[in-house]
């Protein structure tokens, strides 16, 4: 099998060295066999991933991102393909930059000091990178593999990786890892949902972890001997039968929940949620949204206590939140305007005779600017006129 990696941006990581996971004892004694005959690995140098994220440029979480993933692949050895999207200082230009045809791995090849030298710039062919892979996939009979790396800003995306889907079937296995904000992998993930079983998205935060690493490689490019749920323990050794698809599991083959919020590891999209947080089901955090009557400013008691939880996740975590307040709109744009910072200030007002601090908080009156989605609306008193609430850095104090 081939295999396509693509790599995006994520958050700040360290540009350290590390000794990854070695499968060689569980190759030897036949626990675990290679998968894939060859992986294409597609590395983004668009100028988009010259951008900040958390403290950094995108592309130097996306480099380390690969430099972990071809430290892992030392005790694997699947030949590789690499190939590098963008055209340095031409930045209205598109080109694919192929570094490596498909050959025997070397891990000099994607040494963390030789992606270090590439200079992002240009615009993201990503269909013409495809097309290069083609041509090293076209002389392989078994299953392929695809990684890409990017932040995904490109808006042919879904098309090109659908065209993929359509040529080789289940024969090519393709992983998108984001390097950027975690909606991005979500939003990814929902838009390819409907293709094939063949595609998986994943953040590079959940690569550029110890274990994570190991149960991402492991489950990409290696396939357990007797293991019925394919979970990678074999069933002698599994004491949880009948894993979900997608889910990581421990040495004893049952799934793991590291943040403790219900949605197993490999199946979070939302990685170290806070404690006592309410998620979805794709383990990220659901904020608490109040509903209000016609010409209702101030909280009803009920409405308090929905807060609970949310209040004391922000005292424990010393968070800061931006209190949105909505309207309908059936008021002038004056009148919506009012309501809603009338209804952003009442509940500013019971969060500071709470504890909670000034500088923790401010307000955004949005009017009827903002109107809620309908079709994601459940029950009847889903109306506009509502008070959201959004996680944001705190000011610096004087």
């Amino acid at each position: 099998m081939i295999y396509l990696i693509i790599i995006t941006n994520g958050c700040a990581t360290r540009l350290d060295t590390f000794e990854p996971y070695n499968f060689q004892e569980e190759l030897k004694s036949q626990v675990l066999e290679q998968k894939l005959d060859q992986v294409g690995i597609i590395l983004d140098a668009s100028i988009s991933m010259t951008q900040p994220y958390m403290g950094q440029e995108k592309f130097q979480t996306a480099i380390l991102t690969i430099h972990h993933i071809n430290a892992a692949l030392t005790s694997i050895r699947t030949p590789i393909g690499f190939y590098v999207l963008g055209t340095g200082s031409c930045h209205f230009c598109e080109k694919t930059w192929q570094r490596i045809h498909v050959s025997p791995y070397r891990k000099s090849r994607m040494d963390i000091n030789e992606l270090k030298k590439i200079n992002p710039g240009g615009e993201t062919p990503l269909k013409k990178g495809l097309t290069a892979v083609r041509k090293d996939f076209q002389s392989c009979t078994g299953k392929m593999g695809l990684i890409v790396v990017s932040d995904f800003e490109t808006k042919d995306t879904i098309n090109a990786f659908h065209q993929l889907t359509r040529e080789y079937g289940n024969k090519l296995s393709i992983c998108c890892i984001t390097v950027g904000s975690p909606e991005k992998t979500i939003e990814l993930m929902r838009q390819l949902s409907t293709f094939q079983n063949t595609i998986q998205c994943l953040s590079a935060d959940q690569i550029l972890e110890y274990n994570k690493l190991k149960g991402f490689v492991k489950s990409f490019f290696l396939r357990p001997i007797f293991d019925q749920d394919h979970d990678g323990v074999l069933d002698k050794n599994d004491h949880c039968d009948n894993t979900l698809p997608g889910a990581w599991v421990d040495q004893n083959g049952c799934p793991t929940d590291s943040d403790s919020d219900g949605i197993l590891d490999g199946l979070d999209h939302c990685l170290h949620t806070l404690q006592g947080a309410h998620v979805d089901n794709e383990g990220c955090w659901q904020l608490p949204v109040l509903f209000y009557e016609r010409n209702q400013f101030y909280m009803t008691r009920n409405q308090e206590k929905s807060l609970a939880s949310f209040i004391k996740i922000i005292e424990d975590n010393r968070l800061c939140i931006e209190i949105q307040g909505h309207a309908d709109p059936s008021g002038s744009t004056k009148n919506n305007h009012d309501v809603s910072y009338k209804r952003a200030q009442s509940v500013m007002a019971y969060l500071l005779s709470l504890g909670l601090r000034h500088y923790q908080m401010k307000i955004k009156a949005l009017g009827a600017s903002h109107p809620i989605d309908h079709r994601q609306a459940r029950g009847k008193n889903m109306t506009q006129r509502r008070v959201t609430f959004k996680v944001i850095e705190c000011q610096k104090q004087n």
